[in-house]
């Protein structure tokens, strides 16, 4: 990817530029996930108050992280500044390391209580786990969520179900828990880091929870690591770079922007401080509902501009290979849906309650970027579909199949065909599986392997000369 500096959001707001900055003194040579830090962080700010109507549904402004790089390269002591401007900005955080469901969306306990005759009672009262309400949460080596196992398979489901759109019903995480139905709402944003894992396709790419977050993956050879170890040691007995940007600077921005968030709603809704203040979660939310379409609002621009994002998104899918074309497709509506939340966000930053298209190509500006990236790591990271050996394997039994059927030539088409509902015959005696298994395991192993011809209701197939 491209170096922060290079997009448009930083090169045009000088507290985002000053944020990037202030991010890569504490965690050198990462400024990607400097700027994906940003959002992260201003999308938990704005979690009480925005929602973006999509049709008859709608957004949050929340933005969830995956960050994939090897170990100490700055991942954990990146989280030490987000850690910092979020206590800062009177936002609560957490870090998950290990622990139970009920850790993560509460359980129940029996306490004792005085009632009103003056006699001891027990109650059972409800307590709040991790991803319950609104928070920041850190899964510092996320890698804990990606091993195989019970547990960590309801771990990711309970996270999918976090990431969902606040204010939807598939946003409340429910457990049941002897005889009792334990409901949660989740406001958390998910900063999830790990080192490049293996099996990740088992255990993350099936599950959906990549398809919910904004995944950034970086390789780093020795000689970046070398350099970064460099500039480390020539900061000794040094003092950080003085910025135009402060700390404060970026701490008073986050904080005058839920100021103004607050207020709008207010307004908006002809709502006192007080009153907002006295509602309970439920009654907040239904109001911010209730003005989601007037708080922010698109113009003629931000539409023109959705038909170049989507048509640079689906240009990353044209000639993939057929093993990773379906997992990577499955990206695109989170990078839909990406793009109008940072688009979003960027109109924040411009102080604009009105969502323009150069606002729009901001945000593709980044994702395209990330969406490349993220490709690139699935075609040579990832063993997504078969392994090598499989793929070797799936062929030569197919080979198999197609040899031992007498071939025919075709008029003008020449010879060597055979017909396809041989062919698959054959591969099903082979291996002994039913005449259903085997047309899908041609569909799914063997279609790219044969050109096909038909002679009136026949099809025949050819091997192609690049398979032969």
């Amino acid at each position: 990817m491209r170096r922060a500096v290079d997009y448009q959001a930083v090169q045009k707001f000088d507290f985002f530029r000053g944020y990037v900055d202030q991010f890569g003194e504490v965690s050198i040579d990462n400024d990607i996930p400097a700027m994906l830090s940003f959002f992260f962080i201003q999308g938990q700010v704005a979690a009480p108050y925005v929602r973006l109507p999509w049709g008859n549904t709608h957004l949050d402004p929340r933005v969830h992280c995956f960050w994939i790089q090897p170990s100490r390269t700055g991942k954990s002591i990146a989280w030490e500044f987000v850690g910092d401007v979020l206590k800062d900005c009177n936002i609560d955080y957490d870090a998950y390391t290990s622990g139970s469901d009920a850790g993560l969306i509460g359980g129940v306990t029996t306490e004792t209580i005085v009632n009103d005759e003056g006699k001891k009672e027990q109650v059972t009262v409800q307590t709040d786990g991790m991803l319950g309400g609104r928070k920041a949460l850190n899964f510092d080596e996320g890698s804990i969520i990606l091993n195989p196992g019970k547990h960590s398979q309801e771990t990711v489901l309970y996270l999918q179900s976090a990431c969902n759109p606040i204010g939807s019903n598939s946003n409340i995480l429910v457990k049941h828990l002897s005889g009792r139905r334990i409901e949660t709402e989740s406001l958390a944003s998910l900063w999830i880091t790990t080192y490049p894992p293996k099996g990740v396709k088992e255990y993350v790419l099936t599950k959906g929870i990549f398809q919910r977050v904004l995944l950034y993956w970086s390789h780093w050879d020795m000689d970046r690591r070398q350099q970064v170890s460099q500039i480390r040691m020539n900061r000794a007995f040094t003092q950080g770079e003085e910025s135009t940007v402060t700390y404060e600077d970026i701490v008073d921005y986050f904080k005058g922007l839920e100021k103004r968030l607050a207020e709008r709603v207010r307004a908006l809704t002809e709502t006192t401080f007080n009153e907002w203040d006295n509602m309970t979660r439920e009654q907040q939310e239904d109001l911010v509902q209730s003005c989601m379409h007037e708080m922010f609002t698109a113009d003629d621009s931000f539409y023109a501009a959705t038909y170049d994002v989507v048509d640079d998104f689906y240009s990353l899918l044209k000639d993939l290979n057929f093993a990773i074309a379906d997992v990577v497709a499955s990206f695109v509506p989170a990078m839909e849906n990406y793009s109008v939340i940072l688009a979003t966000h960027i109109a924040m930053m411009d102080n604009s309650w009105v969502i323009t298209g150069e606002h729009l190509d901001m945000a593709k500006d980044i994702l395209y970027d990330l969406f490349k990236n993220l490709i690139q790591w699935l075609e040579g990271e990832v063993e997504v579909g078969a392994k090598k050996i499989e793929k070797e394997q799936h062929k030569k039994d197919w080979m198999a199949a197609f040899n031992s059927v007498s071939s025919v030539e075709l008029d003008k088409r020449g010879d060597g065909w055979r017909k396809k509902a041989a062919v698959i015959q054959q591969y099903c005696t082979n291996l002994h599986i039913t005449r259903a298994t085997g047309f899908k395991k041609f569909n799914d192993w063997a279609a790219h392997m044969f050109n096909a011809a038909k002679d009136g209701a026949t099809v025949y197939i050819r091997l192609k000369e690049a398979e032969a």
